[in-house]
């Protein structure tokens, strides 16, 4: 029988509406390229919940009625022990709740990358029980935790044709469990309803990626191949930053801006995303069809100023992508998915404070880096002023 050893230390868009993570989700690595390697919670003196390591041929499994039963079921033999490790090594070092033990464990691609990710049901807590999900994601050596602790709960129900299926349940009993899927977007976990919008054969990222367009982009079609550079780069500019943090995640930093409010140098709190420049290069040619990415560079900012900036930086060959701490008001809600041979047609309903616009987008299957390249853009619907929002 295993044991878990517990130091104790107390008890206690834009995407879907999805509740804020409580634990500190992304674990940087030497190899990351966004972020440093200092872990901000783990200060002097606090105290660390640590678990002793499995066997490698079982897995940690509890009893909800006997917390401190442990199990070997079958399905630990998909976990390599050295993932299975690590995951345990990230939740010991961000839980400082007792009774921190692992009830079930899966394989599942949540962030989407190729690579199966270790999936996994905690409890934690001594008389408020929490249930949350977290991944590990084996490839990056990042850990991401999806709970809301006395709000909801999380537990995973098991891989349905490669999607992490997750059953929310409201901590207090007055709403209806939902079995959603749980997705890395953003570099954090999500919890999304519609489970049949990932069915139709598209993932998450590349269902954002194009809402994005269709919140930012002007109607048209990519035929001519300039149809970025021929826009106001202003709406471009914005879609490259939220489309780049989807596949490089974000960091929250403070920036020098040059001139603040006083006019003198100021430090300013902004979300930082970069990308390769070789990358950026391209998500604008392969998939969004312009024939020379050298027409955007053209109009790119050369540092950040305050609000938002795409700028390249020569100093590392990186495209930096910054926002200041303004909120954004438009998001996109998928409708439908339409398959058309390898052409898939999404439409999005875009909203501001009330409902704008909705927008088909068409895609097409395609051999690069992200799977799929724009075809057009369309307006089927429009409330009848819409002049704030573009």
């Amino acid at each position: 029988m295993l044991s878990l050893i517990l130091v104790f230390s107390g008890c206690g868009n834009n995407e879907p509406d999805n509740p804020e993570p409580v634990i500190d989700d992304v674990v940087e690595d030497e190899n990351d390229d966004v972020g440093n390697d200092e872990d901000d919670n783990d200060e002097p003196g606090t105290p660390v919940t640590t678990i002793a390591m499995p066997d490698p041929d079982a897995s940690l499994q509890a009893d909800s009625d006997d917390s401190t039963e442990n199990h070997y079921p079958d399905e630990y033999n998909e976990i390599p022990f050295d993932a299975w490790e690590e995951m345990l090594k990230y939740v010991a070092g961000r839980t400082q709740l007792m009774g921190t033990i692992p009830v079930n464990a899966c394989m599942a691609d949540a962030t989407e990358d190729g690579y199966e990710d270790v999936c996994a049901t905690f409890y934690t807590g001594s008389g408020i029980v929490t249930q949350m999900v977290v991944i590990y994601d084996v490839e990056k050596h990042r850990g991401y935790t999806l709970s809301q602790r006395g709000t909801y709960d999380y537990v995973i129900e098991g891989v349905e044709d490669g999607i992490l299926l997750v059953t929310r349940s409201d901590y207090d009993h007055e709403e209806p469990d939902v079995t959603g899927a749980v997705v890395i977007s953003f570099g954090y976990p999500i919890f999304i309803e519609d489970i049949d919008m990932l069915k139709q054969g598209l993932s998450y990222k590349t269902i954002s990626m194009f809402g994005y367009c269709a919140e930012e982009l002007l109607p048209g079609d990519t035929a001519s191949g300039d149809y970025l550079s021929s826009m106001d780069f202003y709406y471009v500019r914005w879609m490259l930053y939220k489309v780049s943090g989807i596949f490089y995640g974000t960091d929250l930093v403070e920036q020098e801006v040059a001139d603040g409010m006083y006019g003198e140098p100021e430090k300013v709190p902004t979300s930082l995303r970069r990308m390769p420049y070789e990358d950026w290069v391209h998500l604008v040619e392969e998939v969004f069809m312009e024939e020379d990415a050298g027409n955007l560079f053209a109009n790119l900012d050369d540092s950040f100023r305050g609000e938002i900036a795409v700028y390249y930086s020569p100093e590392d060959d990186y495209i930096y992508l910054q926002q200041g701490a303004i909120g954004d008001i438009i998001e996109w809600n998928l409708e439908s998915i339409f398959q058309e041979g390898t052409r898939y047609v999404l439409k999005y309903d875009i909203y501001g404070n009330e409902w704008l616009w909705t927008t088909e987008v068409t895609i097409e299957e395609a051999d690069n880096t992200y799977g799929y390249r724009l075809i057009s853009i369309e307006t089927v619907d429009e409330a009848e002023d819409v002049d704030w929002a573009r």
